[in-house]
């Protein structure tokens, strides 16, 4: 979850905490300047009472909570501006103004995305998968039928791709999966309990999983080193489509297949279209009358 979402929501903020988050959110970029002494002289309170309320967000002290915060207002000013990523069109919008929309919403959601991906982080990911001899996915959303495309690309190279629709056969399949599995964990919120029980479950094992899930933090991405971020924007509920979710992992998953092909082009070149055409010829040979 975003730092700005947990301090609007104050979830257990005394009145003196929701004093600080006011403040904080009010300041914005001009807390680069400030510190956890010159903001409990604004607001009235002990400096250590102020260190406690950062500390209460999860963070080592205010500086750390800085750190963050900054990066995160830096994202949130990039992208979006003209648009609403909830509701990207109006009730009286006529249906081409709407495809405008919708047209523009893509291409905000995908360089959002591709804001968020860092080289480091990436190829991690990509090892991560080269490496693995199989890998598992698995959702709580509808993201596992996006995955069905990178498993039909995956196996037309080489790669064992398994699908669990079901949960309860996930965290089966983490308990039993061999060492040199490797999972892939989809969840927008990064907080869905079956999920946190298969990736405690991966970790208990030492089996090394990749998430893609929001940026901010939640718990989820604190479980694994492996994480890619999905566009950040649309509210877990409030919003018409999960067109950012489903966008984004979209991009995510053929971002991978593209560089796990390219590990080693021409060979996986050479192995898809040799496959495709035994496929094609061996379909063809009993349906003479086939067309494309």
């Amino acid at each position: 979850m975003l730092i700005h979402e947990r301090l609007n929501q104050r979830e257990h903020f005394t009145d003196i905490e929701c004093c600080i988050a006011d403040y904080v959110l009010k300041q914005e970029e001009n807390l680069e300047k400030q510190s956890a002494r010159s903001i409990a002289n604004v607001l009235y309170v002990s400096p250590s009472t102020v260190v406690r309320f950062f500390q209460k967000l999860g963070f080592q002290g205010f500086n750390d909570f800085k750190n963050e915060y900054l990066k995160e207002v830096d994202y949130l000013s990039s992208h979006f501006q003209e648009l609403n990523p909830n509701t990207p069109f109006h009730y009286h919008d006529k249906n081409i103004v709407v495809a405008h929309k919708m047209g523009q919403l893509y291409h905000e959601i995908i360089d959002d995305t591709l804001s968020l991906i860092h080289h480091d982080d990436l190829q991690k990911a990509i090892d991560l998968i080269h490496q693995a001899k199989t890998v598992y996915i698995c959702s709580a959303g509808v993201q596992n039928e996006i995955a069905y495309t990178f498993k039909d690309k995956l196996l037309k190279i080489g790669k064992d791709v398994v699908i669990e629709d079901k949960l309860d056969e996930a965290f089966y399949r983490a308990t039993y999966c061999h060492q040199t599995d490797i999972f892939l964990i989809i969840s927008y919120s990064g907080e869905t309990q079956n999920i946190l029980k298969i990736a405690h479950k991966l970790k208990k094992r030492n089996i090394q999983f990749l998430a893609i899930t929001t940026y901010g933090g939640n718990t989820l991405s604190q479980l694994t080193e492996y994480v890619l971020y999905v566009s950040t924007r649309e509210k877990l509920v409030n919003n018409i489509g999960n067109f950012s979710m489903n966008l984004s992992t979209l991009l995510l998953l053929d971002i991978l297949y593209m560089n796990v092909f390219n590990t080693n082009f021409e060979k996986h070149f050479e192995s898809k279209v040799r496959v495709s055409h035994e496929y094609e010829k061996d379909r063809h040979s009993k349906n003479p009358i086939l067309q494309d």
